[in-house]
């Protein structure tokens, strides 16, 4: 097991264990000579994890209506 691997792990079993998560979404980047690469883990029902990625975009993407001005 990476490095990588046994620290997502770690960060999963604690948020199980210490504050009862029934789904866990982690999601990170990483750069490396000039190239991005995205990792994203889950854990739990898929249905629960799908509903935390769409909370999260939710949360970070505005919603376009509520930035357009009143129209009269």
């Amino acid at each position: 097991m990476s490095h990588q691997d046994r620290a997502v792990q770690q960060i999963q079993t604690r948020l199980i264990e210490e504050v009862g998560a029934d789904a866990v979404l982690i999601v990170f980047s990483k750069t490396k000579k000039n190239a991005t690469t995205t990792h994203i883990h889950t854990w739990g029902n898929m249905l629960a994890c799908k509903g935390l990625a769409e909370e999260a975009y939710d949360h970070f993407v505005p919603d376009e209506t509520e930035s357009l001005p009143d129209e009269e």
